[in-house]
């Protein structure tokens, strides 16, 4: 099954109930925001040998992301090579969109980029919650394929790069503040 049958049929399930509305939301940027700024908060609050350590982590892993997955990927190499890999919405008028519309490079997907950075660092210091992790992980997969945004490898790649954005931001926060 190519990647485009694949969207397809992600794409059509469930559509015009209330997945549509569900994918939505767990897609909306400021729904985002106020989850993890809230997340933060608390680990700040009431986790002092960790929150600060949590914190620098996510700064130095979303640095990563915006230099590598917005900078690099979206923006410098398709001045490069003259290209980018265009959304299934734009490419595939059949495709239904849901949410805010995105005309940039669709690889890699930055959700899951930052999504996996984000679970990566607190499943790190909070590993009793990794189901929650695995299950949010999974609906935002689903949910950026089903919008009509993203191709699987998008996701895969935004995945990817952003588990090694929260490794590498736990890496530097711990050596910077146990130095």
């Amino acid at each position: 099954m190519s990647e485009i049958e694949i969207v397809r049929q992600i794409n059509q399930f469930g559509s015009n109930t209330f997945i549509d509305q569900v994918t939505n939301i767990i897609c909306n940027q400021l729904f985002l925001i106020i989850l993890w700024l809230v997340l933060i908060i608390l680990a700040l609050i009431y986790d002092k040998k960790n929150g600060r350590i949590l914190f620098f982590a996510i700064i130095f892993g979303l640095i990563l992301h915006f230099l590598i997955s917005e900078g690099f990927f979206k923006y410098i190499l398709p001045d490069i090579f003259g290209t980018f890999r265009v959304r299934p919405w734009i490419e595939f008028p059949d495709i239904k969109t849901i949410g805010n519309l995105a005309y940039d490079s669709s690889f890699p997907s930055s959700h899951m980029s930052i999504i996996a950075m984000m679970l990566t660092i607190f499943i790190s210091f909070y590993k009793k919650y990794w189901p929650l992790a695995l299950v949010f992980l999974l609906m935002m997969t689903f949910a950026r394929i089903h919008n009509g945004m993203h191709y699987p490898t998008d996701v895969l790649g935004g995945a990817i790069l952003g588990i090694l954005y929260g490794l590498t931001g736990i890496f530097v926060a711990k050596k910077i503040l146990r130095n």
